[in-house]
């Protein structure tokens, strides 16, 4: 699932990569025996999501990543989890709206398109809405864009529509230290991107070509999603829309829709599930 010998992209908020790092140990460690979370290989398909006055409710909360065996963890989810939830709810007679209830400052770029492509195709089948607890930046915000109307609490943060990859330079660490490192290798890119030596500037340009393309493919979604032009989301620099003014601004571009605490958004998810009874 997670190659932590290859770089990956990311789209994350940028003041939470050490965070990232932190929930891929933690998730590499989890023994099903421990966790108390829902195992998706034997779980039950209502175990994945909660049913409230006709709401079909799907936590979207803390790090994004590509797949995991597990769902429900606060500090980490997969896109696989949120695939196989939303796919429960659209044949669970009983949900007539599902309502993706997201805490997450984004994650890894690896899966998170194709599950927004899915995520638009289940709002066809029944009304998919998004609600901000707290934070939906970068994937997190491309999850949501997905949605027909995203709300936000007025102290809650959105945004950061772009993608990086880091670079991590230990060589003169290592030669401070009296260490050489050697590579016998086959492929002349097969080391580019290691932490033992320094990023050439053609790995950098290969680097940046790859990241620009994939926020060209990010803006490209979110602006299909909400309605709006590609060349708008790119005009937005990857900035985040954080706290009641940079919300307003977000509200402006088409970002987002409603400006509301989560218990009030929710309230008015039930009056409309209960319309569709």
């Amino acid at each position: 699932m997670i190659e932590l010998i290859s770089p990956c992209q990311v789209a994350l908020a940028e003041e939470h990569g050490m965070a990232f790092a932190h929930a891929m140990q933690k998730a590499a460690s989890v023994q099903d025996q421990a966790a108390g979370f829902t195992w998706l290989e034997d779980c039950r398909t209502h175990d994945l999501y909660e049913v409230i006055d006709g709401v079909g409710v799907i936590v979207v909360s803390g790090i994004l990543v590509d797949e995991l065996p597990f769902h429900g963890a606060s500090w980490i989810t997969g896109y696989n989890g949120i695939r196989a939830a939303v796919a429960c709810a659209l044949g669970d007679a009983s949900v007539k709206v599902v309502a993706l209830l997201i805490n997450s400052p984004g994650g890894m770029v690896r899966g998170c398109f194709e599950l927004t492509e899915y995520l638009r195709s289940a709002g066809e089948e029944k009304p998919l809405m998004a609600i901000v607890k707290g934070m939906a930046t970068s994937a997190a915000y491309a999850v949501a864009a997905c949605a027909e109307v995203i709300s936000v609490p007025q102290t809650g943060t959105v945004g950061s529509i772009g993608v990086y990859r880091m670079h991590v330079d230990c060589s003169e660490q290592l030669k401070a230290s009296g260490l050489k490192v050697t590579f016998a290798k086959a492929g002349g890119q097969k080391t580019d991107g290691n932490p033992y030596e320094p990023l050439s500037d053609d790995v950098k340009q290969r680097w940046d070509e790859v990241v620009e393309a994939e926020r060209d493919l990010f803006a490209q979604d979110v602006a299909l999603g909400r309605g709006i032009t590609k060349e708008a989301v790119l005009a937005t620099e990857a900035a985040l829309f954080e706290g009641p003014v940079n919300l307003i601004k977000a509200r402006d571009l088409g970002l987002i829709d409603l400006i509301l605490p989560p218990a009030a958004a929710f309230s008015r998810l039930r009056e409309a599930a209960a319309k569709l009874n």
